[in-house]
């Protein structure tokens, strides 16, 4: 008004000079285009219903803005922002009892009217717990850790929560005092820390688990101080530590399998991995393999006991295969076991002497050998009998192989007596070595005499032979 005021003066003014009183030609009144203000409305209600919220504060904190809802929960803004442009605000509502809430990216602009939706606030909840009524386990950092000493983790956070009847955490007015204690365990100096704490607000404990020098596995059970509340045990595995050469091994399912001629014949191969402790390595652990014989896997990892097996195959190259097993003892070294599995090849049988000649009622000693041609033993379960069409063989004449690599199995004996001779005829005889085996099966046979009993005066051997005998 008072520019609209100055502007007729002015206009009034030049018109006296011009001498044109009454009629002014030359100058307007301009029009007036100052913007409206900008306005926000709402209704604040409660949440779930249709109820106003009486007296809640509504603040524009970029604005440094504020209202307060009216007994119907409705508020308003009006103000004059200082240019044309939009502008984005967020408006805060809060009051005591309810849960304070926010209603984000309002865009408001002069000249224009924002009404926004209802807005429902949550009414607060503040009952309070009852007693102590059980105890659980809320969390826990990792249910395996690694003997002391070793580079692994050595400890386990564990934070545990009481609750009431109603399953509701317990709060500060009805706090309780919580022990923790080992039960089981290798007994190789693990503890707790701390072994006793007051429930917090929230009706938590924690504690910690810390490792010994032996492996093992234990549980951890947290009880109230008083009462008979526990929690259920919680369990907790402590694994060995690096590997160690004095307690690692490799072993074949068998000494000797049949692999030097039989191509794709399968052996396990074991390994077995211990700590300086005796203790398992930690699961997962690494073992590579390595053969000079056949071919084998090349890697594996260890079980819960520290074993890691591979699959050896028969297959060039065929010598008496050394199966080496090393892997990583750290970054800068390894540490290497290895074993022996024998590849045993085609059946051969000896026997010596090759004939015979027996007297009546004497014996004649046999020594005799199976093996492959490279002289190793057959396999487990290779059996081998001896027999004769006439007299009586004893010794070792019916038996089955064991798992072995001794060359001591190879040679054997038995004891061929004439224990029926005919009174004036020789006889002749047959001696048969049969071997079954998965290396071959072979049958080998001598020949020789069973001489008669003299008679009448007259020597045996000047005795014709009996046809057919």
């Amino acid at each position: 008004m008072m520019k609209d005021s100055l502007r007729r003066r002015m206009c009034l003014n030049v018109a006296l000079l011009l001498g044109v009183w009454g009629i002014v030609l030359n100058c307007t009144l301009p029009t007036t285009n100052d913007p409206s203000p900008a306005v926000i409305k709402g209704r604040i209600l409660v949440q779930g219903s249709t109820t106003p919220v009486e007296g809640a504060r509504v603040e524009i904190s970029e604005l440094d803005q504020s209202a307060v809802t009216d007994v119907n929960g409705v508020f308003s803004f009006t103000f004059e922002l200082p240019d044309s442009s939009t502008y984005v605000v967020t408006l805060i509502i809060s009051k005591t009892g309810f849960q304070t809430t926010s209603i984000p990216s309002v865009v408001i602009q002069n000249d224009k009217e924002i009404s926004l939706a209802d807005h429902h606030l949550a009414q607060e909840t503040t009952t309070s717990s009852g007693p102590a009524s059980n105890v659980i386990l809320v969390a826990v950092e990792t249910s395996n850790i690694f003997v002391k000493g070793t580079g692994g983790n050595e400890n386990s956070d564990l934070t545990f929560e009481i609750r009431d009847a109603a399953g509701t955490p317990i709060d500060l007015k009805n706090k309780v005092t919580v022990t923790f204690t080992i039960k089981g365990g290798p007994g190789g100096s693990e503890f707790l820390s701390p072994t006793s704490a007051e429930s917090d607000s929230l009706g938590q404990v924690s504690t910690t688990i810390n490792s010994g020098t032996i492996a093992g596995a234990l549980q951890v059970i947290a009880s109230i101080t008083g009462l008979s509340i526990a929690s259920a045990p919680v369990p907790i595995a402590i694994h060995g530590g690096l590997p160690d050469l004095g307690h690692f091994a490799a072993v074949p399912n068998k000494l000797n399998f049949a692999g030097y001629n039989i191509f794709g014949l399968e052996n396990t191969i074991t390994a077995f991995v211990g700590d300086r402790y005796s203790n398992p390595v930690p699961p997962g652990t690494a073992v590579q393999f390595q053969s000079t014989g056949g071919i084998i896997g090349g890697s594996a990892v260890t079980d819960q006991l520290g074993r890691a097996s591979v699959t050896l195959l028969s297959a060039n190259p065929r010598p008496q295969g050394i199966v080496g097993a090393p892997f990583p003892f750290n970054q800068a070294e390894k540490i290497t076991t290895s074993t022996v599995v024998l590849f045993s090849g085609v059946t051969q049988v000896e026997i010596s002497p090759t004939t015979f000649s027996l007297p009546p009622l004497r014996s004649q000693i046999f020594q005799y050998k199976v093996s492959d041609q490279n002289n190793n033993p057959l396999v487990a379960g290779t059996n081998i009998q001896v027999a004769t069409d006439d007299g009586k063989v004893g010794g070792v004449t019916n038996f089955t192989l064991e798992d072995t690599q001794s060359r001591a199995f190879t040679i054997f004996s038995f004891a061929l007596t004439n224990s029926e001779p005919d009174s004036f005829l020789v006889k002749d005889a047959t001696v048969t070595i049969e071997v079954t085996s998965q290396n071959g099966n072979v049958k080998l046979s001598t020949s020789g005499q069973m001489l008669p009993i003299v008679s009448g005066g007259l020597r045996a051997e000047g005795v014709r032979r009996k046809a057919g005998k």
